[in-house]
């Protein structure tokens, strides 16, 4: 299927506004549990072929200083992967937040709250969608790595599938300095099912 007849562009602009109702309940749970306003930009949806991930998050990520990626497994009708990206500041920031004294804090302390930030947002965001698309997912246990390189990262999804739907969005919090990004990566099938639910949406409108 060429990139193009994937979605058009009711279809995009359907999925981006579902995204921006699941990305609310991220929000939400971020805010209760850092106590600090947090808001998540509007999502940008990407069609690309999967053998262009990595040049596509070296371009978007820039990883040219130490971040941690997170990947965290979706099963089922919409399977996938999240993936969450912060730098390494950020993540500092996050466990003072979190409450950590500053000699506290360890590459495995950062490690153990990336995670935790990681299941919120992958519950929360792809969760709610699931619910909206009226479907159930799981989540296999996340994993984190710090690379300083794209091309340390070791991710099997390029080479099971084609094509990959990207929805990204960005972690901002008003008064620290907290910058991480969020991509979501579905697979050949679930593009199809996500295809066929957002076309029964835009004919009940």
């Amino acid at each position: 299927m060429n990139i193009k007849e994937i979605l058009n562009e009711d279809e995009k602009d359907c999925l981006q506004e579902l995204m921006n109702i699941a990305y609310g309940s991220a929000t939400a749970a971020i805010t209760e549990i850092l106590d600090a306003f947090a808001t998540l930009s509007i999502p940008k949806i990407e069609i690309i072929k999967t053998k262009e991930l990595k040049d596509y998050l070296s371009k978007e990520v820039c990883l040219d200083s130490a971040h941690f990626v997170c990947m965290q497994q979706i099963n089922g009708v919409i399977a996938g992967e999240n993936l969450f990206v912060i730098d390494k500041e950020s993540a500092y920031n996050i466990a003072l937040k979190f409450g950590l004294e500053e000699d506290e804090i360890t590459n495995n302390e950062l490690s153990d709250i990336i995670l935790e930030i990681t299941n919120i947002l992958s519950s929360s965001t792809i969760s709610k969608l699931a619910e909206d698309m009226h479907v159930s997912v799981s989540f296999s246990p996340p994993d984190v790595k710090i690379l300083d390189t794209i091309s340390k990262l070791d991710n099997q999804f390029i080479e099971k599938y084609q094509n990959v739907i990207i929805i990204s969005t960005r972690l901002k919090f008003e008064d620290l300095d907290i910058d991480g990004e969020l991509l979501i990566l579905t697979t050949d099938k679930s593009i199809d099912y996500i295809k066929k639910i957002i076309n029964k949406i835009l004919e009940e409108l």
